[in-house]
């Protein structure tokens, strides 16, 4: 997938937690996104008059301490998925929205609520 990326400032568009936290063997959390503003012009994909869908996921990794990003393009006929780089300030930015969507869900911030679960395993 070749993308013409960030048109627009993704930490300043209306992005909402879909109500979901997955903590996963990746020794990681994992939380998808609602992205209600003009995808293409962040992505860079062709979407908007068409029957796809963007999909958009990030990932804290208890070990590194680092985020990572996921895109996936839902297209009639097949899905796209591809790792999407996320500049430092993206990655300062989705780290916190993460933290405070697990305190808000939890009482736990990322790191408490991982270390949590995998008390339980």
């Amino acid at each position: 997938m070749k993308y013409k990326m960030r048109e627009i400032d993704i930490t300043k568009q209306d992005i909402r937690c879909c109500d979901d936290i997955d903590i996963n063997e990746r020794h990681s959390v994992n939380i998808v996104w609602e992205l209600w503003f003009e995808v293409d012009k962040y992505f860079g994909t062709n979407t908007a008059n068409s029957d796809s869908w963007v999909n958009f996921y990030t990932e804290w990794n208890y070990d590194t301490n680092d985020i990572t990003a996921i895109v996936c393009i839902d297209y009639p006929d097949r899905t796209e998925e591809k790792y999407w780089e996320l500049t430092d300030y993206e990655k300062d930015f989705f780290k916190k929205k993460m933290d405070e969507y697990c305190i808000k869900l939890t009482g736990m911030n990322m790191k408490s609520l991982y270390e949590n679960e995998m008390e339980e395993y």
